[in-house]
Formats: C-alpha cells, structure tokens, sequence
C-alpha cells in the first residue's frame, strides 16, 4: 500500500482509539488523546506532501480519503454530544449542511452541471470544526484533572464557545451560498443546442425492446405519437431491421427511435440515419439514453408539443480486435461482464440487470493492469476494475457514468476509470461505492477522469467490452476517436 494511502488509514483508526482514551477519563489517557489528534490532524498535510512528492497524486489516491477527516471530526463530536459536553441541536446543524451540500450536488449532476461553490467556505467549515473538536478536547483535559490547565478553565470555556459559534456560522453561511449557487446556475445554465421548430416528426419503434411487451408503455408511444401528430412506424421482425425504413423516412428530417439504449446505437451505425436529427423514446430496458435525452424527468416527453432542442454529439469509433463500430458510450471490464451476465435484459428488464450484477460478483474478473495512451501519453492503471467511455455522462437510474462537465462536440473521448489502492478484494465493492461517488459528481478516489481526441487502452489479458449495452466480446486492446458528429434532441 502507498504511503499516503496508509496516511489516509491512520485518520481512521485514531477515532476508536482517541475515544476509548478518552473514556478512561484520566489526565494522561485525554493527553495522549490530543497528542493522537493532533498527528491525525497534521497527517492531512502530510497526506498531500507525500502525493506531491510522488507527483502522481491522482493515481495515488485512497477512496478513504476524503471520508477520514469527515469521519474523525463527525465521530468525536457524537461522542462528546453523547456525554452532554455538546450539544444534540448544533450536531444537527452540521450534519443537516453535510447532507445538502450532497443533495445539491446530486441534482446538479443530474442537470448536468458542476456543483462547486467557493472552496474557502468548505476549507473554513472544516477547519472551524476541527477547532472546535481540538478546544473540547481541552476542556475534557481540564475536566480530567489537569492541573496546568485549571487556572485557565475560563479562557478554554471561552474558546469551546467562539469556535462552536463561528462553526455554526459558516455551517449556516455555507448552506445559504450553495442555494445561491445552485439557484443561480440552473437560472444560466448554459447551452449547447438552440430550440427546435415544430416540424415534421417520424417515430419508428423495435418491437423487440423490453419496454413494448409492457401494455402501459405502449399506450405511452402512442400517447407521444398522438401528441406530436407524428405517424409511428415499426422496424420489420427481419435479421436486416432497416429494410424499407429508408423509404418511409424519406420525408422527415426528424426521426424518434422508440427503443432500448441497444436501438439507438444501430441507428447511429446506420447511414441513411446519420444524416436525420435523432431523438429518442424509452422502450427498453436499459435507460442511459432516456436519463441523457431526458435528464431523468419522468415523462417529461408527454408534457408538450415539442419541448426538444438540437444539437450536435459526437460520435465515437470503437475499434478492437473484433472490428469496428460507431457508439457514443463503452465499457470495458467489470461493468462489461454485468452486461454479459445479463444479456436476456431486453426481455426481463432490471430484474435481470440485478441477476447479471450478482453473476458477476461472483464471476467476473476485476483486477485488470491497463496501459493507458492518451494523444500518445502513456499512463498505467493498476488493479483497475472497469473504464468508461465516451459522450453519454449516464448509466441511467440517475447514476452517472463520467464525471465532470462532458462538452458533447469538442471532438474528445471522456473516459473514467475506478482504480483501487488498496487490496484488489476490495475492487467489487469498490465499484458499489464509486457509483455512489458518481452521483454526485465528483471526482475523487476511486474515481480517475480523463479525456483526449484519441485513446488507446492494452492489457496484458483480454477484457470485455459492451458499447450501447451490447456486450462485444473480449479483446486485449481498444482504440477510440470521434469520428463524426450527429444530430440529437435532448429535452
């Protein structure tokens, strides 16, 4: 394990032991308790010093880390609340700002926007607070018997209350400035697509997508039909689910796939469709179409007209010893095998999703070295358990599957890896975690970001890959690029 890694741990494992100390309730136990406090508190610093030094900090990174100051400072404040040396109702301050600045930062990220208001008020935050823990850990001291300290009883009364006052301070601040902040971004959001006009619209469904043997989402396709005026045509039940499509598309420049994630990816690789502005109905079982074109509002395309807009995505060539294909988003790894064990998805929707995720709990392999090549830069990923790729930010069911601000048409492939600096047994439920990072988009351990016009990623060992929900097969080498752009309306 790396050092900083270890350095990370250490805050830990310094909160049972400073309780317990603390608990024994004698002069030189609460002494020693500071003594450890201070070098869990300092070791941040050095946390940063070591990645610094190694200049790798990202690749270096322990999913606990940015857990263990949260955990120390949160943890002993409980236990000082527990023993009414504080108080129930400002613990409940803080823990109320923790929890919405996590609830902004999920409905930003479903928004698609960065969630970043001043760091100087979190650093002020969690500095006042690990001030605070510091000034009652002195006043426990005192308590304890210290003699040295017993003249001065008042003064460290008085700091308890300046540093528990101005925490609540910045707490209170803190959450008015993320309202603000997130209120003023969702008012200028800004964007990359102009309004569509109402003009005329063809639907064309698959038959075959999981959502059409559902009685209620067919009456919703021709709910959106009727609502549109647009006619609905059907892909033919043959082994060529194009034939004649062509001619019956012929007048309309705007074309609605009603399918799966799996129907609009063969749409993309269909030429006579590469010149039309694609849209997208839900009708399958997988939804990382829906929770992009839609961001995830429920039936928000039953609430209009026409309450689209245009713009431009780019299209990705994924190329692998299998051949080649256009997709707009690529797993390679664990989340491939999910997509393998569970291939009969279409028909069984996320039940079987979930069977195909225990299958590969059990199955699947999630230890993978890759070497990275990003516009000819050369990077190694170790004990990585699966790569993202592409332009769709989403997995669906509100989980995303990139991090950061993903430009649709800046002609750059967006990739995430979820990398684990800590023993590989750990990787499966490391991934359960990092979905829940995902969320609110952030990039932090375990999560690395990275982008470049072109990347090309080895293994020493085949991995498996799935594009648009289609597992591929396995290979030991990928190589993506943006090759063209499409058309799309997004809500």
């Amino acid at each position: 394990m790396h050092p900083a890694n270890l350095i990370s741990l250490f805050r830990v494992l310094t909160l049972p032991i400073i309780i317990y100390l603390l608990t024994l309730n004698t002069t030189p136990a609460v002494f020693w308790a500071i003594v450890i406090y201070g070098f869990a508190v300092f070791s941040d610093i050095i946390d940063g010093y070591v990645a610094r030094r190694t200049n790798q900090k990202q690749l270096i990174g322990s999913f606990i880390d940015p857990l263990a100051d949260k955990i120390l400072v949160t943890g002993l404040l409980f236990y000082f609340t527990l023993i009414q040396q504080f108080s129930w109702t400002i613990l409940s301050i803080f823990i109320v700002r923790d929890i919405s600045a996590g609830i902004f930062r999920f409905l930003s990220s479903r928004e698609d926007i960065i969630f970043s208001p001043r760091k100087v008020y979190a650093l002020a935050v969690s500095t006042s607070q690990f001030l605070l823990v510091f000034s009652l850990l002195l006043q426990t001291f005192v308590f304890a018997g210290s003699a040295k300290l017993a003249d001065h009883i008042i003064l460290i009364v008085a700091l308890v209350l300046f540093f528990t006052t101005t925490a609540v301070v910045l707490a209170v601040l803190s959450f008015i400035h993320s309202i603000l902040f997130y209120t003023y971004k969702i008012k200028n959001k800004k964007s990359h697509f102009r309004q569509a006009k109402s003009v005329s619209l063809a639907i064309v469904a698959n038959r075959k997508a999981g959502g059409y043997y559902n009685s209620y989402r067919r009456h919703l396709l021709q709910v959106f039909a009727q609502r549109r005026d647009a006619p609905l045509f059907y892909f033919p039940d043959q082994k060529n689910m194009y034939v004649g499509i062509e001619r019956d598309l012929s007048a309309y420049k705007h074309v609605i796939i009603a399918g799966g994630d799996g129907s609009f990816e063969s749409a993309l690789n269909y030429q006579p469709l590469q010149k039309k502005v694609l849209g997208f109905f839900p009708l399958g079982a997988g939804n990382a179409f829906y929770s992009f074109f839609y961001k995830g509002k429920r039936y928000e395309y039953l609430r209009s007209r026409f309450p689209f807009r245009e713009m431009e995505l780019d299209v990705v060539e994924l190329e692998w010893e299998g051949g080649r294909r256009q997709t707009v988003f690529v797993n390679i790894g664990l989340d491939a095998d999910v997509i393998r064990y569970s291939q009969d998805r279409t028909r069984h929707g996320f039940v079987v999703y979930l069977r195909g995720c225990w299958r590969s709990l059990w199955k699947a392999q999630s230890a993978y070295t890759f070497e990275v090549t990003l516009n000819g830069k050369r990077k190694v990923f170790s004990n990585c358990s699966t790569i993202v790729l592409g332009k769709i930010p989403y997995l669906g069911y509100g989980l995303r599957s990139l991090v950061g601000m993903i430009q649709p048409d800046d002609q750059k492939v967006y990739g995430l890896a979820v990398i684990n600096r800590h023993a590989s047994w750990l990787n499966k439920p490391l991934r359960a975690w990092a979905l829940i990072v995902g969320m609110f988009n952030v990039n932090i351990p375990p999560l690395l970001s990275f982008n470049a016009r072109e990347i090309t990623i080895r293994s020493s060992v085949a991995f498996p890959i799935q594009a648009g929900g289609e597992y591929l097969g396995e290979s030991t080498w990928v190589r993506l690029r943006v090759v063209r752009k499409q058309k799309v309306l997004v809500v």
